[in-house]
């Protein structure tokens, strides 16, 4: 798998800032009221975008720098990662939207400013996060906070519904280095304990702009990544990348796809009941 170098991750992660600051900005305090979840609203889901970067993004990237293994105040494992960022989120979420806003934008220029004095060797650095199944690199705690934008935009759009789709609103390279990284990222937070014995290759194949396929294999208690097709997947998986997406982020009913066509699934169908435990982060 290519590994996106300094500028590539400069580049995209400022631009998904950029993009979520011209989007959020123009968001009214009665929207930012709505609710996102039964439990969430849009400014909520702001709110944890800020808190989880101040005590999570920002500690765990020093951490690694500092040749620390990871560790997080209060974290009582991955089972509890909602009860985690419930108590972090407790510290923000009473701000009115436009300092919460503010505050939002200087986390995230705190952190590319630690990106911009690094070298290709320190984000190549070993990384760790408790909420994981294994170790990564620096690279990644800055591909965990590039994934958290698109994401939760999309939370908030759950709520203020004319904001554009991500996807819609992404240019073809946008998208695939997007999806790129999402998939590289999922052997992280793969959960061996829920997977048992699972031996299984999953082939995803997303079409249209910015689309491209990856397989994803499990076996012997964790999942590897990598770009391109295998020849014997016990599962194939084709849709646009918007779906994929919308399915990431629960905007879409798995079953529905399937029955709508909007997904086409090719051989052992079970398998793809199994991708959201498997690999649930919240």
């Amino acid at each position: 798998m290519t590994v996106p170098t300094k500028d590539d991750i400069q580049k995209h992660c400022r631009h998904a800032l950029g993009r979520c600051l011209d989007a959020f900005s123009g968001i009214s305090d009665k929207d930012w009221g709505k609710k996102s979840t039964k439990v969430w609203t849009a400014r909520d889901y702001l709110g944890h975008l800020t808190s989880s970067l101040e005590a999570e993004g920002i500690p765990l990237t020093r951490q690694a720098l500092a040749g620390e293994s990871g560790h997080l105040d209060g974290f009582r494992g991955r089972e509890a990662i909602d009860d985690y960022n419930d108590r972090i989120l407790a510290a923000v979420r009473d701000l009115p939207a436009p300092d919460l806003l503010e505050r939002f934008r200087r986390a995230h220029e705190e952190h590319l400013a630690l990106l911009a004095g690094l070298t290709e060797a320190d984000l190549g650095k070993p990384a760790s996060n408790p909420g994981w199944d294994r170790a990564g690199t620096v690279r990644d705690l800055f591909f965990m906070c590039y994934l958290h934008l698109p994401g939760h935009y999309q939370d908030i759009r759950r709520a203020v519904k004319r904001l554009p789709h991500w996807i819609d609103a992404s240019a073809p390279d946008e998208v695939h280095f997007q999806m790129d990284r999402l998939f590289h990222f999922m052997p992280l937070i793969y959960w061996p304990d829920r997977g048992g014995d699972l031996h299984a290759s999953y082939l995803f194949t997303l079409d249209g702009d910015g689309g491209g396929q990856w397989t994803l294999e499990i076996a012997d208690g964790k999942t590897e990544a990598r770009p391109g097709a295998t020849e014997s997947a016990d599962l194939e998986m084709r849709m646009r990348p918007a779906l994929w997406m919308d399915l990431s982020t629960h905007d879409v009913n798995p079953a529905w796809a399937v029955v709508s066509r909007k997904v086409h699934l090719i051989g052992n169908a079970s398998l793809a009941m199994k991708l959201e435990s498997l690999f649930r982060v919240t």
